[in-house]
């Protein structure tokens, strides 16, 4: 079979992989308003354990989970899956 050079063939798209626009996803305004929400009261709540509870060690220890527990729901709530 004869292939025909680049100059023989008609006008049309050039041969090869045609590349796909890049999109970025966007998130569903009501999850990224609630995890916004939701981290705020997370550094609230955060700061009032601070405050509030006697004993040093114990309320860093108990900020840090509070704060590590808000975020990490806050972001799977953003966050939509994939699949």
């Amino acid at each position: 079979m004869k292939t025909r050079l680049l100059e023989e063939r008609g006008p049309g798209p050039a041969p090869g992989p045609q590349p796909h626009p890049v999109t970025v996803p966007r998130l569903p305004v009501a999850n990224a308003v609630a995890a916004v929400v939701i981290a705020v009261t997370v550094l609230l709540g955060a700061i009032a354990v601070l405050l509030l509870m006697p004993g040093h060690l114990e309320a860093l220890g108990t900020t840090v989970t509070l704060a590590a527990s808000g975020f990490t729901l806050a972001a799977r709530i953003a966050v939509p899956r994939s699949g």
